[in-house]
C-alpha cells in the first residue's frame, strides 16, 4: 500500500495544478485572440468577406498563441494549485507525514515535460501549417474578390491598378476589353489596352496575374509618344488587394515552413552562400533564428515549472493574503521579463555577432539557473521565511502610510 501512495499523491496534485493550468490556456489564448483577430475583422465589415471563411481563417491564428500561453498557463497553474495546498495547509500534512516538498516536482516534471512535447508539437508542425493556411486563405480571398468582385462598365481600384472592362463573364475569368492604368511606378505610369484578359492564380507561390491578349501600350507624349503593340502581356496583381500585407508575401517563408523543410533550407544556404554575400547571410540568419525559436520556447516551460512550484509553496500563515498575491504578482512579471528578454535576444540574433543558438539560448539558461536555485530552497525553512517576508513588508508599508497620512493631514491645518 505504501508503494502505491505516492502515484496517489502526484495524481492529486497534478489534478490541482491540470485545473487553473487549462483555464489558464483558454483565457491568456482568448485574449491573444482577440487583439490579433481585429485585423480580420475588418475584412467581414469593410471586404464583405463571407463570415464562414472568416472563422476558418481564425481558427489558422489559434497555434501561434497556444505556443507562447502554454509557459504562461503553466507558470500560472502550478502558481495557483500549491497556493491551494498551501492555503489549507495540506503541504504541511504531507511535510508531517514525511514526504519531502521536493518530491512533488515529480508530478510537476511530468507536466512540463508534456508541455514541452506539446510546444515542440506546436511549433514544429501545427503552427508552420497554420500559418501556411492562413497565407494560402487570404490568397484565396484576394483571388475570389479580383475576379468575381470586379464590376463590369465601371473603374475598379485593385491597389495602385486601375482596372476597366467593358464586360465580364460570371465566373470572372474572362475580361472583355481591357484598359489599365499602372501607378506603381510614378515616374513611369503606364497604360495597358487589351482586347481581353484572363485573371490566372498560382496557389503556390500566392500570386495574381492579368494576362492580356492582342493589346498595345501607349506612353509619352507629343515627339516622344509611341505604342507598344503586343500579342500576349502580364500584369502582376498587388498581393494587397484585400489586407494590408507586406508585398513580398509570394513565397513560403520561414515560418510557414515544418522543421524538416527548415532544416533543409538551412542547409541549402549555408552550402550555397558565400561570406560575403551580406543578403545572404541575413536570410540564412533569419532562418537560423527561425528554428531556435521553435526549441526555446517550448522548452522554457521546464525551467518555468519549478521557478512556479517554488513561488506557489508559501506558509499557511497569511498564505490567502500577501503571499499568494505577491507570488502570483512575481510569476507574471517573471514570464513578462522572459518574453522581453526573448524577444531582445532575437534582435541581437539578427545582428550576427555570435552563433545565433547561442544568443536565443541566453533566456532559458537564466530561467534554468533561477530554477535550481528556487528547487533548491524550495523545502526550507529559509526560503518560506523569504515567500512570507515579502508579504510581511508589503503589510508593514501599508500600515505606516496609514499611520502617516493622518498626522500630515493634522499639521497641514
Amino acid at each position: 500500500m505504501k508503494r502505491l501512495q505516492p502515484p496517489l499523491i502526484y495524481r492529486y496534485v497534478a489534478k490541482e495544478v491540470l485545473g487553473p493550468f487549462f483555464i489558464s490556456i483558454f483565457v491568456f489564448t482568448g485574449i491573444l485572440f482577440l487583439a490579433r483577430s481585429l485585423k480580420l475583422i475588418d475584412l467581414v465589415v469593410n471586404k464583405n468577406v463571407p463570415a464562414l471563411d472568416i472563422l476558418l481563417l481564425f481558427s489558422y491564428i489559434i497555434p501561434r498563441f497556444l505556443e507562447i500561453a502554454i509557459p504562461m498557463s503553466l507558470l500560472l497553474g502550478i502558481i495557483l494549485g500549491f497556493g491551494r495546498l498551501s492555503a489549507d495547509s495540506e503541504l504541511i500534512v504531507l511535510r508531517s507525514a514525511g514526504l519531502s516538498l521536493k518530491r512533488l516536482g515529480a508530478p510537476i516534471l511530468a507536466i512540463a515535460l508534456g508541455s514541452v512535447l506539446a510546444g515542440l508539437l506546436i511549433s514544429f508542425y501545427l503552427k508552420p501549417w497554420a500559418r501556411h493556411s492562413l497565407a494560402v486563405g487570404l490568397f484565396e480571398i484576394a483571388r475570389t474578390r479580383a475576379s468575381a468582385g470586379l464590376s463590369p462598365g465601371t473603374f475598379n481600384e485593385l491597389g495602385q491598378l486601375t482596372l476597366y472592362a467593358e464586360s465580364i463573364t460570371e465566373e470572372g475569368s474572362r475580361l472583355n476589353n481591357v484598359i489599365i492604368g499602372d501607378r506603381r511606378n510614378p515616374e513611369t505610369n503606364r497604360t495597358f489596352i487589351a482586347r481581353y484578359g484572363r485573371i490566372i492564380s498560382d496557389r503556390e507561390n500566392r500570386t495574381l496575374t492579368l494576362k492580356l491578349y492582342d493589346g498595345m501600350i501607349p506612353e509619352g507624349s507629343g515627339l516622344d509618344f509611341n505604342i507598344t503593340y503586343f500579342e500576349i502581356n502580364n500584369v502582376s496583381l498587388p498581393h494587397s488587394v484585400l489586407h494590408d500585407e507586406k508585398e513580398d508575401q509570394d513565397f513560403k517563408g520561414a515560418g510557414e515552413m515544418f522543421v524538416g523543410e527548415l532544416l533543409r533550407s538551412i542547409g541549402d544556404m549555408k552550402r550555397d552562400t558565400d561570406k560575403e554575400d551580406s543578403e545572404g547571410l541575413k536570410k540564412l540568419t533569419k532562418y537560423q533564428i527561425e528554428f531556435q525559436k521553435r526549441i526555446v520556447i517550448p522548452f522554457s516551460c521546464l525551467f518555468v515549472a519549478f521557478i512556479a512550484m517554488a513561488l506557489g509553496i508559501q506558509p499557511s500563515r497569511g498564505g490567502k493574503t500577501w503571499g499568494a498575491a505577491v507570488n502570483v504578482a512575481g510569476g507574471i512579471m517573471l514570464i513578462v521579463i522572459y518574453y522581453l528578454f526573448f524577444a531582445f535576444a532575437s534582435a541581437i540574433s539578427e545582428q550576427r555577432f555570435a552563433p545565433p543558438w547561442m544568443i536565443m539560448w541566453i533566456p532559458n539558461v537564466l530561467l534554468a539557473m533561477l530554477g535550481a536555485y528556487f528547487f533548491q530552497k524550495m523545502g526550507s525553512e529559509q526560503w518560506l521565511a523569504v515567500s512570507q517576508e515579502i508579504g510581511d513588508a508589503i503589510a508593514r508599508l501599508f500600515r505606516k502610510f496609514k499611520r502617516t497620512k493622518p498626522r500630515e493631514s493634522v499639521l497641514s491645518e
